[in-house]
Formats: structure tokens, C-alpha cells, sequence
């Protein structure tokens, strides 16, 4: 099923779809997204459910399901489920509780509360090469995940389309970025003006001299070139889907033959999920003969507090811009038995107490019982929540009460 399906599907929730030990709570049915060859980090899953594991030091009383990580797992809105995002509206994602857990920890100087080895498939020791970072706030959130702790192994190529000019003038705090992405770890290489189509000849020469090989090349939101503080424009789309198919291309040379995947971070609702990534970025790849070795593995939920501190920009601007409907399109060779997505012959192991034990490595399958799952969590709080309002709205306090009684005693008189 093509990403173009992305907005509706009606599902009558009977089990058929069922990969997780979720039940089915009768037949209910709503619209929910696609769900095809769709996953997401078990630390958004258990964090919209309310169920992720206690920090040290944190009192055990139940933590409430977060709504910004629902929506980000199942796209009420985008799926046009009316009941859904009428009784739980969506939130800022600063609302999240493990975003606030960050930004207090960034205060505090407290690193390694941000970093989970292996979150969104990044692991120590690996080499990144970021491309069209724009203030860079990605390679760092990358390096703080690939670069180990005695900076010994892990290295990223932290790369943008600007000169070093551009970007100082448009992200105020862009020097205190870059020099957090260098200070991360001595083998970081920086790279300005590099093409994502053209990246032997844009590439800082110290990186091809090197031969060096990528576990991970990742593009975020890519689009061409525009004015400053727009999107993607669909009239340029014929534009961007040729940008992929040569980004795609080119950056095959560069992937560790063992390991190496491609991510890119795509919006998914309208008119984004016209891009088709998941075929378009393979065109190119098809036509050189490279397709009957690299493949479309997947896509995972994005999370941007699982990739602290990055923040998602427009283009030359430093407005952020919402993107919970936004996936990570991976792609990898067909031979390599470690994938960011797990392979699509392996049985999906829906262990709560496994998942919240290792959050941070666990990628599982989004399916309708997973979503009605989170829906169910979120609806019933709100009907709750709603009813408490009520009784509270409509309780008067007992010395009104016994001044009517009063009051009306008088008048019978």
C-alpha cells in the first residue's frame, strides 16, 4: 500500500490486523492511517500510553497517557477521526513529559538523561553523515548517540547546503551548536556548501580522501532550494521527487556495505504523502541496477524527543514547524541481518516489561489493536475528566445550599 493512502482507511477492529497481544475491545470502528510496513520507537508507544519506565528518583504513582506522542504514534487528525481529536484535542509537543525531562536536563548539564544507546537506530561507534543539517541541532543530537564515551569510535559528518555565514546570520545560537557537535567527539568532521546530489565533488576532502563508509546517511525534510521560511511547496514537487532520486544515487557509494542504511524524514499528510517516498527514492537506484541489492525497509514514527536537541526548521529560518505525522523513510541492503526495522519475516514480540526495560533499542509494529489501544487509554481519561468537571460544575458548596433552604423556609412562612 502506497503512502498515498496515508489520510483514511476504515477498519472494523475484529483482530485481522492484529501483530501485538493487544485485544480487541468489540467492533468498533474508526479511520486510522496506514499502517503499512509502519513502526515506531517503543519509547513513544509506552510514553502515549503513560506506561514508560521511572528515572531514579522518581515517585511510582501512575503517570498519565501523553497526548503529543499519541498523535505522533496514530495521526487522529490526519486520519480524520472526529471523536478522537474532538474529546483529546492535540498539545504542543513541549507537553510531552520526557520533553520537559530533557529541557531540564540540558539545564542542568545532565547528558546522559538525553542519550539512550540505540534510540531511532543509532548506536555507539557508528559513522554519520547528516546532510542539509541547518543549525545543525540533528548531528549533535546524533553524535551525542553514535560518538563513545572516550570518543574512541563514532564520528559524524555534520553537513549543510549554506556557507558558515548564511548560517550564523539565520540561527542566533548556531556557533554554541557547532561548537557542542565538535566538542562531542574528536573525529567530527564539519562540512559547508556540500550537495546532497553531488556529494564526491561537495564533500570535504578530508572525508573522501578517507574512504570512510556510513552506517547512517540521513536527510530530514529534504526539499530544494527555496525562499527563506517555506516548506516543501507542492508546486515544486516534480522538483524535490528528482532531488530524492539523485540524493539516493549518489549517496549509495558512501554506505557500509554491512550495515549502512539511508533515513529521510518526510512529512506524511497532505499534500506531503503525494511525494511517494518510499517508491520515488528507489527509482534511480532501480535504473543503475543497484535495486535486486538495496531495498525499502520501512518507516518509524519520528520522534524528536528521542533525537534531543534537535529542533525541525524551515528552510533559512529559525521558526520550527510541526511535523508529528512525520515518518523516517529507511532504506538498506538486502543482505544485512541488522536493521533499524526489524525483517518483515520476524515474528513481533509485544513484551511490555521487555519494552520498558530497554525502551531505547526496541522499534515494534504499529497496528490498529496498538493504536486502539492508545486511543482507548486517552478516551477513557477524557470521559473521566469530563465527568469529574461535571460533578464539580454542578456540587454547591454547603453553606449556599443551606442559605436557600433558609431562604425558602421564609417564604412558606
Amino acid at each position: 500500500m502506497s503512502s498515498k493512502n496515508e489520510s483514511i482507511k476504515k477498519h472494523t477492529n475484529n483482530g485481522s490486523d492484529d501483530t501485538t497481544n493487544s485485544s480487541a475491545a468489540g467492533q468498533n470502528t474508526f479511520p486510522h492511517r496506514n499502517l503499512d510496513r509502519l513502526y515506531c520507537p517503543a519509547a513513544t508507544y509506552l510514553c502515549a500510553i503513560g506506561a514508560n519506565p521511572l528515572e531514579e528518583g522518581e515517585l511510582s504513582s501512575p503517570k498519565p497517557p501523553c497526548i503529543p506522542c499519541a498523535y505522533k504514534v496514530s495521526n487522529f487528525d490526519i486520519a480524520l477521526d472526529h471523536e478522537f481529536t474532538k474529546l483529546v484535542p492535540n498539545q504542543r509537543p513541549e507537553q510531552c513529559p520526557r520533553s520537559r525531562k530533557n529541557t531540564a536536563a540540558t539545564t542542568n548539564n545532565d547528558v546522559k538523561t538525553c542519550v539512550k544507546d540505540g534510540m531511532m537506530g543509532y548506536k555507539q561507534g557508528m559513522n554519520v553523515l547528516t546532510v542539509g543539517d541547518g543549525d545543525f541541532s540533528f548531528s549533535l543530537a546524533v553524535a551525542k548517540l553514535v560518538v563513545s564515551d572516550d570518543s574512541d569510535s563514532g564520528m559524524v559528518v555534520a553537513t549543510s547546503y549554506e556557507d558558515l555565514p548564511t548560517l550564523r546570520r539565520v540561527y542566533p545560537a548556531f556557533d554554541d551548536t557547532l561548537n557542542a557537535v565538535k566538542g562531542c567527539g574528536t573525529k567530527n568532521i564539519i562540512g559547508y556548501k556540500v550537495d546532497a546530489t553531488q556529494l564526491r565533488k561537495t564533500l570535504p576532502p578530508n572525508v573522501i580522501q578517507s574512504n570512510v563508509k556510513f552506517h547512517r546517511i540521513c536527510w530530514n525534510f529534504p526539499c530544494t532550494a527555496i525562499g527563506s521560511g517555506q516548506d516543501g511547496q507542492n508546486s515544486a514537487m516534480d522538483e524535490n521527487k528528482d532531488l530524492v532520486r539523485k540524493f539516493m544515487a549518489n549517496a549509495l557509494q558512501f554506505l557500509d556495505e554491512e550495515y549502512g542504511e539511508i533515513h529521510m524524514t518526510h512529512k506524511t499528510k497532505p499534500p506531503y504523502n503525494q511525494w511517494d517516498m518510499e517508491t520515488v527514492a528507489m527509482e534511480e537506484i532501480n535504473k543503475n541496477g543497484n535495486g535486486l541489492e538495496f531495498e525499502y525497509k520501512g518507516r518509524l514514527v519520528f520522534d524528536k524527543c528521542n533525537l534531543h536537541p534537535y529542533v525541525p526548521r524551515k528552510a533559512l529560518d529559525k521558526k520550527s514547524f510541526p511535523c508529528h505525522d512525520a515518518c523516517v523513510y529507511i532504506f538498506g541492503f538486502k543482505r544485512t541481518s541488522k536493521s533499524t526495522i526489524p525483517p518483515n519475516n520476524e515474528k513481533a514480540v509485544f513484551d511490555l516489561d521487555a519494552m520498558q526495560k530497554d525502551p531505547s533499542s526496541s522499534v515494534i509494529p504499529v497496528s490498529v489493536s496498538l493504536i486502539e489501544t492508545i486511543r482507548t487509554k486517552h478516551l477513557t481519561l477524557a470521559s473521566f475528566q469530563r465527568e469529574l468537571k461535571y460533578i464539580g460544575k454542578n456540587r454547591r458548596p454547603n453553606n449556599i445550599s443551606d442559605g436557600n433552604s433558609k431562604k425558602r423556609r421564609k417564604q412558606r412562612k
